[in-house]
């Protein structure tokens, strides 16, 4: 269950209802603002869910793992899947980051720029145009 404090402008989710991947318009409180081609709507946070990160996501988002099986690398970061299932990167908060959706890393990569590069800048999505077909 994703929270409306977990979302940004920007990020990709799962509207519920229709099983589409959306773009998160808009946050106010708990309503979130969808961009679902062919228009928007507004929903609640219990209406959206997670797009859990595959393989296939992680390298279309320019991510390898040459080196290890589960350590990846791109966009400046490290991150290491554990056998709990989620990734993890460098501490940026007082208790690290659990990552399993595309949302989380989008955000990770975001707050990493801002506070470890003092640099704006975005996980660029648009690699994953047929995100419905790397949904497993």
């Amino acid at each position: 269950m994703i929270t409306s404090a977990e979302v940004r402008p920007g990020n990709k989710v799962l509207h519920s209802a229709s099983g589409a991947v959306a773009t998160v318009i808009h946050v106010d409180n708990n309503i979130i603002e969808l961009d679902c081609f062919p228009g928007s709507i507004q929903c609640i946070a219990n209406d959206i869910s997670g797009i859990e990160l595959t393989r296939d996501m992680l390298r279309k988002l320019l991510f390898s793992n040459d080196t290890e099986p589960n350590r990846w690398s791109g966009h400046g970061i490290n991150l290491e899947k554990k056998p709990d299932g989620f990734y993890y990167g460098l501490r940026i908060e007082k208790n690290r980051t659990k990552i399993k959706h595309l949302h989380q890393l989008q955000n990770y990569v975001q707050d990493f720029y801002a506070l470890f590069r003092e640099a704006d800048h975005s996980l660029n999505t648009s690699a994953l145009a047929e995100i419905e077909d790397l949904i497993h």
